[in-house]
């Protein structure tokens, strides 16, 4: 009796300790909960002044919703209610001088509310307590490694969670079939060797236990034990020509030598627990020989397919080697020979979980895919073809004529110097960059399509269109030669290289100049004086001027210098000048790799080439022709950029930069024209500085004349000579500097 009193004492000790432990726990995390409430409110209470204003009121018989949205009204608190608040009631309450933030934690542990908070919205709906993690059940598997026993106390655990923990700890690779997946085990054993342990984890879970030659546990489930069926008999796997590695993924591991394709394909379906349809027997598919590690099914298929039709389609190539340049007709012969070849070809076709095996003359197995260009464009795209120079020549054949009402349109008959002119205009067309017949040749080229580079291997029993708008092609075939070329399709889709070619043309000059020196003799007429005197000095001084000069020095005692003749003069130079002048270029273009890009800036100006033609031999007439003729000064670019794979760039690359000098020859001669051009071919890597090529020019003038002897006497040579002092130097740099965009 006395037993029986303390073991019920003990019992309610415990009963009572676990429940203070839980409430314990419960109310520390309450706590921990509110003062987290506490907190956020506190920091809010500064972006909202409501929160720290007094509450006083006494409410009775009052929704909790209704008394919330009053407070947030009268304090301005941007308050979202649940509507399960509506169903809680205050009977009877008093707050006097309470802060809105202590009244809101005070409903909060009241109530059982929880706060959510958006910024400065605060949204308030009952508290729901975290749901209990259960953790999961690990199986109790343990692996003696000085041993090699192996301890378990499995108890309906998955067979999966099982096998992994087993091969973890112990380095045994256990396989078993997919019809296996769902089964728990059942097993108590300790400090047992791993072998007899997996045997008789086999034999009391139902299961057949195969040792592989190169040590792997393969487990496959009894059937006929659920419906009676004793007739079983265990397949023979030791000898098997394949072995499954991988259920889930469906990987083999192979060693067939001249083995049926039929026989293999069923015995894989039924252990993978595979969907097959056949179009046609499966025996006609032939025998195979293949031996692979870690293949997967399908691709193991696609393997088996083409090495049975590899001799009919070696044969096919080898009579049917059609250039892609022939004509419509006889290409379409070339795709029903193909197609009248490969027709008995076996293959299959993967739709979902379901294959379909057939040749490929059948519709089961033909299968029709729309497959886009994600990178590139389906058109193989010309170079840029530029819309002619600046200042185009397309005011060449308007003429303008005077003297007479007629209009006249360009003739042969141009005289000379509208030849010398002509020629001229074409010569200075000819220094720049060749565009109209490299780049507008291959600009006015139609448009090519990338098909025109795939292998016929890879469209070889296929019919391929190509829709431009989508930038995709539209296969019909067989499903594996779809893929394949699906898959070649994928591996030269790939980004174009986008090249931007900054130039810069940096073109320096400076000058100096130092003239002075006087000189005097007399004239074929007489001078005025004229001149600047301020801030360089250049003044001819004339025979009056130098007479009113001499006779200042009158008075002098009996010196008497005399008059000068009238066409006497003096010139007094005293001069320096100093220039310095920096043009800076940048012109940028962009372009795709292996395309030609061309950019054009200048002028355009015109000069007149007028023609006579006589009329009539008695009473002749004069009719006189002026055309205007366009001539162009530009800064021209064009380049041609290779990207290789290294991401170095080959540049192709021409510049000219040309500009009217100012001058003519002539009045109505074509201007002068200064042109530089630079053209080259060099290779760097991409966001490199490189120079393509500079000019530099320097002159040095020093010259002078005077009066022998004395115009080498220091001080006074300046009286007795004239001299000019000379230095310039002018620079031009053409800097190029190429970025690559993928």
């Amino acid at each position: 009796m006395k037993k029986n009193i303390l073991l019920i004492c003990f019992v309610f000790n415990v009963g009572i300790l676990s429940f203070a432990q839980d409430t314990f726990l419960n109310q520390s995390q309450d706590n921990t909960r509110i003062a987290t409430l506490e907190n956020k409110l506190q920091l809010l209470s500064v972006e909202i002044p409501g929160l720290g204003e007094k509450v006083n009121v006494n409410i009775s018989n009052t929704t909790l919703s209704n008394f919330l949205r009053a407070v947030s009204q009268v304090h301005k608190i941007n308050l979202t209610l649940s509507d399960q608040l509506n169903t809680l009631t205050i009977v009877t309450s008093g707050f006097n001088d309470v802060s809105v933030q202590d009244l809101l934690i005070f409903v909060v542990k009241e109530y059982q509310l929880d706060i959510e908070f958006t910024g400065n919205i605060l949204a308030i709906k009952p508290y729901t307590p975290p749901a209990d993690v259960i953790a999961e059940k690990e199986p109790v598997i343990k692996y003696d490694i000085t041993t090699t026993t192996l301890s378990t106390d499995l108890r309906n655990d998955p067979l999966p969670k099982v096998f992994r923990k087993i091969t973890e700890v112990s380095g045994k690779n256990l396989l078993y079939t997919p019809d296996l997946n769902t089964k728990n085990l059942t097993l108590y054993l300790s400090n047992v060797p791993v072998d007899v342990a997996l045997k008789k984890l086999a034999a009391s879970n139902d299961m057949d236990l195969t040792v592989t030659k190169d040590g792997f546990y393969e487990f496959e489930n009894i059937p006929g034990l659920s419906d009676g069926n004793t007739n079983y008999t265990r397949r023979n796997r030791k000898n098997s020509n394949y072995k499954i590695v991988d259920t889930l993924n469906r990987v083999l591991t192979v060693n067939l030598r001249n083995s049926s394709v039929s026989e293999l394909i069923n015995n894989v379906a039924e252990d993978l627990k595979l969907n097959i349809f056949t179009a046609s027997p499966l025996e006609k598919a032939g025998n195979v020989t293949v031996t692979a590690e870690a293949i997967s099914f399908d691709d193991l298929l696609v393997k088996i397919f083409e090495s049975n039709s590899g001799a009919t389609t070696q044969t096919q190539n080898t009579n049917n080697v059609t250039n892609r340049n022939t004509s419509s007709n006889q290409q379409s012969d070339s795709r029903n020979n193909q197609t009248a070849s490969t027709s008995n070809n076996f293959t299959f076709k993967k739709e979902g979980n379901v294959y379909y095996f057939g040749t490929e003359n059948q519709l089961t197995i033909k299968k029709i895919e729309l497959i886009q260009m994600m990178h590139r464009s389906i058109a193989m795209l010309g170079d840029a073809n530029p819309a002619g120079s600046v200042g185009s020549n397309n005011f060449g054949s308007n003429n303008f004529v005077t003297g007479g009402t007629n209009f006249f349109g360009n003739q042969g008959n141009s005289n000379f110097n509208q030849n010398r002119t002509n020629n001229r205009n074409q010569g200075v067309i000819n220094s720049g960059i060749s565009r109209n017949s490299s780049t507008g040749s291959s600009g006015n080229t139609p448009a090519g399509s990338i098909s025109d580079i795939f292998p016929a291997s890879v469209t070889e029993g296929l019919d391929i269109k190509i829709d431009t708008e989508l930038n995709s092609f539209v296969v019909s075939g067989s499903g594996t030669r779809v893929e394949k070329f699906k898959n070649f399709i994928k591996y030269i889709d790939k980004p174009v290289p986008l090249i931007l070619i900054e130039v810069m043309i940096l073109e320096v000059s400076r000058s100096a100049t130092v003239e002075t020196g006087v000189e005097f003799g007399i004239g074929k007429e007489p001078t005025v004086t004229e001149g600047v005197t301020f801030p360089n000095a250049n003044i001819t001084l004339g025979a009056q001027t130098i007479n009113r000069i001499i006779g200042g020095f009158d008075g002098f005692g009996s010196l008497n210098l005399g008059n000068v003749v009238p066409n006497f003069y003096m010139d007094i130079k005293a001069m320096e000048s100093n220039g310095n002048v920096k043009i800076l270029s940048t012109p940028k273009l962009s372009t795709l790799n292996g395309h030609k890009a061309y950019l054009s800036s200048g002028q355009t100006t015109y000069y007149a080439v007028t023609s006579q033609n006589i009329f009539g031999s008695q009473n002749p007439q004069t009719s006189e022709i002026v055309n205007y003729q366009p001539i162009d000064a530009e800064l021209a670019l064009e380049f041609k950029p290779f990207v290789s794979g290294d991401g170095q760039i080959t540049l192709d690359i021409q510049v000219i930069q040309s500009n009217f000098s100012g001058e003519r020859i002539a009045e109505d001669a074509p201007p002068d024209i200064n042109s530089r051009r630079f053209s080259s071919i060099m290779r760097m890597q991409a966001n490199d500085v490189a120079i393509l090529g500079g000019i530099e020019e320097k002159v040095k003038n020093d010259s002078g004349s005077g009066v022998p002897f004395l115009s080498r006497i220091p001080i006074i040579k300046w009286l007795f000579s004239k001299r000019r002092r000379e230095d310039s130097k002018k620079k031009l740099n053409v800097i190029i500097k190429p970025t690559v965009f993928y």
